[in-house]
């Protein structure tokens, strides 16, 4: 019967191949080491703003929503003042649109060697790994080319992108991320790029466009009601204009004038004066009250951390990437040693079983001859 590995013995052949263990974990560190000096530094800079909400309003509504965001709770369903919630945030910063604005944007590097558009910085101002380099000629042969796309990114629709463009806009939306908290409705804008103060610039820009969008999404009724009162304030206006024209044309003229007919052609005209005057006065009341309400309809959201330039490199993490590199072929090689010993445990029982059963056969037959 076999005896089952132990503790002890499992120590003995670790120990026994120390020298295998230290020579995989010593390649296993050069290799980490090479791998994580070929990747590229990336920086990561950050905003953080608070939003104004709906449920922080007055009343039972209000009063709801602030003990329900001190107990962790959300209650998103609950406003139905709020047009877009900040739980769509993060999808309106990987939209298609949303990116390609911001391909428009213009950066500087830190070491100001560098100044271009975000487009211009992603296609040709990108550090690579050398295997990325190498296998980018491979990969060229077998892609299909692209028949038919737009050339100029900013101005193409969604449909039109070649497949180049589209996966340009993957990686660049990748490099963005926006998070909430739901416990203190804090919003977090996050930028990745390789270069320090081009990562701020990028977080800044996208914490400023993604209020400008929501600004515009939250508000987008009042303004259209804007426009048309503005219209309708001009057009009022312009009769209104007219109608005093009018009459005072026609007052100057038959000012010595004392038939029947001049005076009720007068006091018509005076009365459509009044009456375009009362259309204008109410037109201009409207719209100052639309405007009054856009503005108080405009969400007010406040920066509580600006973006930094960042000091230290957020990736790649050397030292962590290294000792799991290790690790990981310590584990290995140890549970290699471990299973090799079973197998060949197993195969001098199983020899032995043989050699056992074999000389019992022999003695068997020897006793019957006898």
């Amino acid at each position: 019967m076999r005896k089952e590995t132990n503790i002890i013995t499992i120590f003995s052949l670790i120990w026994k191949k120390r020298k295998m263990i230290i020579r995989n974990c010593l390649i296993a560190f050069v290799a980490v080491v090479i791998i994580a000096f070929s990747i590229p530094k990336e920086y990561t800079s950050e905003v953080k703003i608070a939003p104004e909400l709906s449920l922080g309003e007055t009343g039972l509504a209000g009063s709801l929503g602030s003990l329900a965001q001190m107990a962790g709770i959300d209650l998103g369903g609950m406003n139905n003042n709020e047009a877009i919630y900040p739980d769509l945030y993060p999808e309106i910063v990987s939209s298609t649109p949303f990116l390609t604005e911001l391909l428009q944007i213009q950066v500087v590097s830190k070491d100001g060697e560098i100044c271009t558009d975000m487009l211009d910085y992603l296609t040709n101002h990108q550090k690579e790994t050398w295997w990325s380099a190498m296998l980018k000629p491979i990969k060229k042969l077998f892609r299909k080319k692209d028949t038919g796309a737009a050339e100029d990114i900013t101005t193409a629709e969604s449909t039109q992108l070649s497949r180049d463009q589209q996966l340009l806009l993957e990686s660049f939306g990748k490099s963005l991320n926006v998070t909430l908290d739901k416990t203190t409705s804090m919003i977090s804008v996050t930028a990745t790029m390789q270069d320090p103060l081009i990562a701020a610039t990028t977080a800044t820009t996208v914490a400023e466009k993604l209020q400008t969008y929501v600004d515009k999404y939250r508000t987008v009724k009042e303004r259209d009601n804007i426009t048309y009162l503005e219209a309708l304030h001009k057009s009022s206006q312009e009769k209104y204009r007219k109608a005093q024209r009018d009459y005072a044309t026609y007052t100057d003229s038959h000012q010595n004038a004392i038939l029947a007919r001049v005076t009720t052609e007068q006091e018509n005209l005076e009365n459509e004066m009044q009456l375009a005057y009362s259309v204008y006065e109410q037109v201009s009341q409207q719209l100052e009250a639309a405007k009054a309400k856009l503005q108080e309809k405009k969400p007010i959201s406040v920066v509580i951390q600006p973006a930094l330039t960042p000091i230290k490199a957020s990736s790649p993490k050397k030292i962590l990437m290294a000792f799991l590199y290790v690790f990981t072929t310590f584990f290995l090689t140890v549970a290699w040693i471990i299973i090799k010993n079973e197998i060949q445990q197993m195969k001098k029982e199983t020899v032995q079983d043989e050699k056992e059963k074999q000389s019992d056969k022999e003695a068997n037959e020897e006793n019957k001859e006898k």
